[in-house]
């Protein structure tokens, strides 16, 4: 085994964004519920940033 940890980063949003989208209300949504998903998980994303300045 190659000791790398696994870690997913992907905000799980409430509803299905296309990558085209310009709807304000909509990306102001998306916005919010990543941040609150950075919020939360910050010790994961901490922890891999620890790692990759390895």
């Amino acid at each position: 085994m190659m000791n790398v940890p696994f870690v997913r980063l992907s905000p799980l949003l409430t509803e299905e964004v296309p990558l085209d989208c310009v709807d304000e209300q909509k990306l102001q949504k998306m916005i919010q519920e990543t941040k609150s998903y950075i919020k939360e998980h910050m010790d994961s994303i901490t922890k891999v940033v620890e790692h990759l300045k390895r």
